[in-house]
């Protein structure tokens, strides 16, 4: 049976001691914090996906598509789709004609022109519905009244939205329907300043006309002629 050496005896017990001390090291990690081996890191929470109650979630758009404005109302716009970009338009169609709600909006839209329409459901009365204005917000952060959280509502897109074909958004200002309506408006300018002028002419042409006639009657009564006669040049 072979016998260890003393110098190797003596060797072995260092090895142990380096081994022992490097386990309990730390490491150095790339951004310069040192984590001992073994502890476990415990995963950083991600920030809540939920919305809180009270605020308000936008409508999901049912159906984009490109249309252009056949007829409108007071409240509704009819278009022709003349390309769909996702959705589906299945049972609002008939003869590739689609409704679409804009209440006071319509106003903004013009027949004959072409629009991208990103249109959801009304949840009251289930009709297809857009906007072209963004709704004015509500004060505070729970926008439901009667109901105060605390929370802060976060700030979510609403798709459900009306644009142009370069994708901006359509002219709303409040001088757009007086554009639209300039021949009405001019003829709603005029012409009252020209039938009152022609009314004054007309009672002017009759007082004249009233004052000639009452004083050649008088010189008929009175026995004169009733056009004065111009005095002989000698």
């Amino acid at each position: 049976m072979l016998l260890a050496s003393p110098m190797a005896v003596l060797g072995f017990f260092p090895s142990i001691f380096l081994m022992g001390t490097a386990i309990d090291e730390p490491v150095e990690q790339d951004e310069g914090a040192e984590v001992p081996v073994g502890e476990i890191i415990e995963p950083v929470p991600s920030p809540p996906t939920t919305i809180p109650e009270g605020c308000i979630v936008p409508t999901p758009v049912r159906a984009t598509f490109v249309g252009v404005v056949a007829e409108s109302d007071r409240r509704t716009a009819r278009f022709s789709v003349e390309q769909m970009r996702g959705g589906s338009l299945e049972g609002y169609t008939s003869r590739n004609l689609v409704d679409i709600d804009y209440a006071e909006d319509v106003r903004f839209l013009e027949v004959g022109e072409m629009y991208i329409v990103a249109a959801g459901i009304d949840e009251s009365s289930g009709r297809l519905y857009s906007k072209v204005r963004d709704p004015e917000p509500l004060l505070g952060t729970s926008q439901v009244i009667g109901l105060n959280t605390g929370a802060a509502c976060p700030e979510i897109e609403d798709a459900v939205r009306t644009l142009t074909m370069q994708a901006r958004a359509v002219d709303s200002g409040v001088l757009t329907p007086l554009r639209e309506a300039r021949p009405r408006l001019i003829r709603a300018i005029i012409l009252p300043f020209a039938w009152a002028l022609g009314a004054l002419i007309v009672l002017a042409t009759l007082k004249a006309f009233g004052s000639a006639l009452l004083e050649a009657s008088h010189r008929v009564w009175n026995g004169q002629a009733a056009i004065p006669r111009r005095p002989r040049r000698r």
